[in-house]
This record gives C-alpha cells, sequence and structure tokens, in this order.
C-alpha cells in the first residue's frame, strides 16, 4: 500500500493527467470488488466468409423478391429474395406472456425434394435492457451452446453471421441476419441441410446479403430519464436502473449513481453481491475551487482504507467517439480488481475520466464480468457507453458560469 501511494504522489507531480486518471480509477473501488477471467471468445469468431461463384445477376434471375409485414407491424416489414417455388408456412402464434423468448413470425421452405428442405425463418425477442445486435447475437450463441463459424459487423444494430444448428437431429448450416427496430431484435435466418450445402451455398449467402428492414426504428429499445447536476451537467440512464443522488450542497463536487439489480421494485435497492448486477458511479469535480490534489490523495488514501481493495490487471483501454462536444478530453479503462487479503472472482470495474473546460467527470461502472456473465455484463456495458454519451456540461452556457472558473 505504501508504495502505491508513494507512486501516486510521485505522478502527481509529474504527470498530473495520468495521476487524474489513475485517482479516478482507485476511486472507483467503492463496491464489491472482484477479480475475473474474462470472456475471450470474441476475438477468435472468424470473419465471416462472402466469397460465391455466381454473380449477383443469376441469383436474382432464379429468385422472387418477397415482402413481408409481420404481426401487420410496419416496423418488421422486411424484403429478401427466396429461390423460386418457395412456400410460405403458418407461423406459430405469438405468446405475449412471453416476451423475453423467441418468437417465430415468418417462416418458408424450399419445394418438396428427396433430400431435406431448406428454411427461411425470422424470429424477434423483445429487449427490457440496452444492447448491441452484436453482443446479443454473442449471448444467444452461448446460451444455445451453438459456434459462430464466421461473423461480420456492419453496426452496433446489424450483424451477419453463419453458424451450424441442429433441427430434429439434423445438422443445418445457417446465414443469418441479427438486426434491430425500436424495443425488438430481429433474427432472419435460411437454414440448408448439411448434405444440400455445396449446392446451395450460394443462394443462400445472396439471400442473406439482401435481407433487409423497410422501416426499422432506430431509436433506443428502453425508456431513457435524465438526471441534473442542477443546471451544470446532466446524463441519460434506462428508466428501469435506480438513480441514488444525494442533495447537492455544494457544485464543487456532485456525486450521482444508478443501479440495475435483481429486485422488480424500483423502491428497493440492492444490498448484497448477488442482488446488485451493475452499478455507475458518476462524480463532477470542479478543476479550480480550492481543491488540490493533496486533498484528493488524502480522500484516496481514506477510501483505500476503508475498503481494502485494489486494482488488479489491466484488461483494456475502450475508445469512444461520441462524447458531448463540451468534452475536451477523454480516457476509458478496464480492471480487475481485487481485495487485498483475499481475491474473488466475477467483477469488472469500468472507469473513464472526462474533462470539460471546468471540471472532471469520473465514472465507475461495475459489472459482473464478462466471463461471469456475459448478457448481463454486455447490458451493463451498453447502458454504461449510452450515460457516457450523454454525459457533460449542460451547456455552454453552464461552462461559461463564472461560479465554474
Amino acid at each position: 500500500m505504501k508504495k502505491i501511494i508513494m507512486n501516486i504522489e510521485f505522478y502527481s507531480k509529474t504527470r498530473p493527467h495520468f495521476f487524474l486518471l489513475l485517482l479516478a480509477v482507485l476511486a472507483a473501488c467503492s463496491l464489491i470488488s472482484f477479480p475475473v477471467s474474462a470472456f475471450t471468445g470474441r476475438d477468435k469468431i472468424p470473419p465471416l466468409k462472402t466469397n460465391v461463384s455466381i454473380p449477383k445477376q443469376v441469383f436474382e434471375s432464379r429468385s422472387d423478391l418477397i415482402k413481408v409485414t409481420p404481426l401487420q407491424d410496419k416496423s418488421l416489414s422486411y424484403h429478401v429474395r427466396l429461390p423460386k417455388g418457395w412456400v410460405k408456412l403458418d407461423t406459430d402464434e405469438l405468446d405475449p406472456d412471453s416476451p423475453e423468448i423467441l418468437r417465430q413470425v415468418s417462416l418458408y421452405t424450399s419445394p418438396p425434394r428427396i433430400d431435406r428442405g431448406s428454411l427461411f425463418r425470422v424470429n424477434i425477442i423483445d429487449l427490457n435492457s440496452l444492447i448491441t445486435a452484436e453482443d446479443w447475437f454473442i449471448s444467444y450463441m452461448l446460451e444455445m451452446g451453438f459456434s459462430i463459424e464466421g461473423m461480420k459487423v456492419k453496426s452496433p444494430r446489424l450483424v451477419n453471421a453463419q453458424y451450424t444448428v441442429f433441427e430434429d437431429g439434423e445438422p443445418y448450416t445457417v446465414r443469418a441476419v441479427i438486426t434491430m427496430s425500436g424495443a425488438r431484435m430481429i433474427l432472419a435466418e435460411y437454414l440448408v441441410h448439411a448434405d444440400m450445402y455445396k449446392i446451395e451455398r450460394d443462394d443462400q449467402v445472396w439471400a442473406m446479403a439482401g435481407f433487409s428492414l423497410d422501416n426499422p426504428v432506430t431509436g433506443l429499445p428502453i425508456v431513457m430519464r435524465t438526471f441534473n447536476f442542477v443546471d451544470i451537467a446532466k446524463f441519460d440512464y434506462p428508466a428501469n436502473w435506480m438513480i441514488q443522488a444525494p442533495e447537492i450542497t455544494d457544485i464543487t463536487r456532485m456525486e450521482a449513481s444508478v443501479l440495475r439489480s435483481q429486485i422488480s421494485k424500483q423502491t428497493e435497492i440492492a444490498t448484497t453481491n448477488n442482488e446488485l448486477l451493475g452499478r455507475v458511479d458518476i462524480s463532477l469535480v470542479s478543476k479550480d475551487q480550492g481543491l488540490t490534489l493533496g486533498d484528493e490523495i488524502n480522500l484516496l488514501k481514506e477510501g483505500l482504507k476503508k475498503r481494502n481493495y485494489q486494482l488488479g490487471k489491466h484488461i483494456e483501454n475502450i475508445q469512444e467517439k461520441d462524447l458531448n462536444p463540451l468534452i475536451t478530453s477523454s480516457r476509458i479503462d478496464v480492471y480487475e480488481v481485487e481485495g487485498v487479503s483475499n481475491k474473488l472472482a466475477g467483477y469488472e470495474y469500468w472507469v473513464a475520466v472526462l474533462e470539460s473546460r471546468s471540471r472532471y467527470y469520473f465514472i465507475r461502472l461495475t459489472t459482473v464480468s464478462r466471463g461471469e456473465n456475459f448478457k448481463t455484463w454486455s447490458q451493463n456495458v451498453e447502458t454504461y457507453k449510452v450515460l457516457l454519451r450523454s454525459l457533460g456540461p449542460a451547456s455552454v452556457a453552464s461552462e461559461d458560469d463564472p461560479a465554474n472558473r
């Protein structure tokens, strides 16, 4: 501990910007802090192969353009080209009481043949958290026990992929498009039996390359709320997270937290590790109100002493470009965290240091680790990123307020 504090004091004098980042990281240790075994599968996913042996014009000449509006919902309407002769089948009735499961809204089959037929189907699932299409898809693959054979991320809302599933015990190669519309994730799949894959692969690739939603809703999938630090700064957070903010009595240092727990009642606050799924702590510190680096070091010492936590391995540095234009600099780092006296697994800390003309913003995410629960981790991380993008001075005028100079 003594060595850590000596290093902090050294960097506070020689590299103040580095010190501020380190300070924010260490001060982040305000909760349960567990080192993790990080999910390492993302960088091992192969790129999606797109090579074909026939030109697009040939495929179009032997296919039909199909336009569908599932459930008479324009936000789900799509178009796709399927080989001639494919037949539309009745889909399963949707269960309105099961919004958190995949529900089939479209189904087509190839013409009858001796070999097993191919299928095209569209499934939807309602979203109750912020998440990217990529992370939702990886989470789905992990839950189903499938292996991703190729993937291309076109945007946070659109992914193309290939994998193998078993239908009635038979292997099918699947070409899929995963995309979003409003509060729904859409999974469109073209399934070809393994015995027919070499013959039908080109049709499958071209068909799914042309699949697209006609009128997608591009807004966030859940209701957001805005929290204001008086008229100085603000940030957005999901309405299904809980806000904790002490009464503001001093604008030189302001604090707020948003929490996600397994407790459904918004009036109850999670107090145990098992109940807490994620937490974001936000601190605003005025640059020029008599607070010195020495003051911050003393606060850091007290915090470390009380919590008996220290930083573990540095996992990665995150680049985030879509920040408030009044933010002049930023850095985001991800760490494992461990206890001084013992080690426990399962959590990560994400620490961001943002700077405006008159303030520093320290934003810390405490989340179950990607290796422990990838779906929960990815939802927490996307919530954190959305909050970061919205965080900043309430206006240019707030930065020009003489009280902030």
